[in-house]
Formats: C-alpha cells, sequence, structure tokens
C-alpha cells in the first residue's frame, strides 16, 4: 500500500517512513507545502505518487502550526490520519472538518499504527464517531465565539487597538503612556473604552480577547 508520511521535521517523518516500510508500505516522505508554488509542487508530487493514505505527523502548539496542518490536509484528497501529542480538541475539530478521519497519539506503537493506516485505505473506521463529534462541536464553538472577538474588535478605534496590542505585549499603562507622550489618565481612560467595547472586566480579560482573535485568524488565513 502507498502513503506519504508528512512532517515538517524531515528525520522524523524518514525514520517513520523506513518503519512503515519494514512492514510492506510503500512510503515517501515529504515536507508540508509551504507558498502558492509549494502547495503546487506537493499537490503535483502527491498526484504522481497516488497514495491511498497520507499520515501527518504534527504538533500542535498554536494556531499558526493548526493553519498550516489544515492547508496540507485540504491541498490533496487522500484519506489522512493525524499522529500528534496534541490533546487540543478544538484542533482536531479543524483536521477534522478539513479532510483528516482519525488522531493518533504520538506514542502508537508500529503495529497498532500499520493496522490504523490498513483500516483507513479499506475505509474501515479508525476513531470512535463520538470524539469526532466532540471534536467538531468544540472547533465550531471556538469559531463562533473568535468570530464574535473580532466583531467587538472591530469596534475599536486605531488608538485604542495599538493600546491593546501593547498591553498584549506586556507594557504598563504608564510605559504606554510615556512611548506616545500622553497623560496615563489619557491610556488609562482608553483601556476603559477598550473594557466597555469588548464586554470585559478586566485588562486581562481584554489581553486574552485579543489573543484569541489573533490565534483563531492564524488558524483560518494564510498569510502567503
Amino acid at each position: 500500500m502507498r502513503l506519504i508520511v508528512v512532517s515538517d521535521h524531515s528525520l522524523v517523518s524518514e525514520a517513520v517512513r523506513m518503519a512503515l516500510a519494514s512492514r510492506g508500505f510503500e512510503a515517501v516522505s515529504l515536507a508540508p507545502p509551504s507558498g502558492r508554488g509549494g502547495h503546487r509542487d506537493f499537490t503535483m508530487r502527491v498526484s504522481r505518487f497516488g497514495p491511498a493514505v497520507g499520515l501527518l505527523l504534527c504538533e500542535l502548539e498554536d494556531r499558526s502550526l493548526l493553519r498550516d496542518a489544515v492547508a496540507t490536509v485540504s491541498s490533496v484528497r487522500v484519506r489522512w490520519l493525524l499522529l500528534t501529542r496534541s490533546r487540543d480538541t478544538a484542533a482536531w475539530g479543524a483536521l477534522f472538518e478539513a479532510g483528516v478521519s482519525a488522531v493518533l497519539p504520538m506514542t502508537t506503537n508500529l503495529d497498532t499504527l500499520a493496522g490504523a493506516l490498513t483500516q483507513e485505505a479499506a475505509g474501515r473506521p479508525v476513531m470512535a464517531d463520538e470524539v469526532r463529534v466532540r471534536a467538531l462541536e468544540a472547533w465550531h464553538e471556538e469559531s463562533v465565539q473568535s468570530r464574535r472577538v473580532a466583531g467587538l474588535m472591530g469596534s475599536l478605534t486605531p488608538r485604542e487597538m495599538a493600546v491593546l496590542a501593547m498591553l498584549h505585549d506586556g507594557l504598563t499603562v504608564k510605559l504606554i503612556a510615556q512611548g506616545a507622550n500622553v497623560s496615563e489618565g489619557t491610556v488609562r481612560s482608553q483601556v476603559k473604552s477598550i473594557l466597555r467595547k469588548l464586554e470585559v472586566s478586566s485588562q486581562l480579560a481584554a489581553v486574552a480577547a485579543y489573543r484569541q482573535m489573533r490565534e483563531f485568524a492564524l488558524a483560518v488565513h494564510d498569510d502567503e
């Protein structure tokens, strides 16, 4: 059975490829696509090889990695398995939505992995439906909440957005005031306006909302 092993760590993907070759798989290891030209090249190489299954090795520590994983899965129509240490249910949901069929822990032993790949190639379920449903629900809930936050962010003035970004970067009201050559009272008034518009009661909550908006944007948009 032909399969592709995709990871941005070439030594890891090559080690997995060789291990699966010892179980009779005809596998090639590929780096994830990057940039428009990279996506075209990746798609062409996969199409020429004609794999039955794709195995994606990916950590999902932040939403930029999730974005890249979604782009990889979406770029070719094969049955995908994800091998990861991540327990981020919402991130799993995003990848299920993109086309991943099942998620396995990075600690999965070789025989279990080979069996899962064989099942996947045959169209047999590898993962319980309820896990997929919960993950998709978690991703959709995150999407709804993040879009709501993005909508509230749209009501901020450019100056208020700049102040919020500086708060996110760890600057104090005093430092923000000094940098803008305004009084601390002016900055405090701007912060109060930010909290009111974002419908939160503290700077910490406002910063968390800003971080959520940025991470969601990273997950769903390609910056290329």
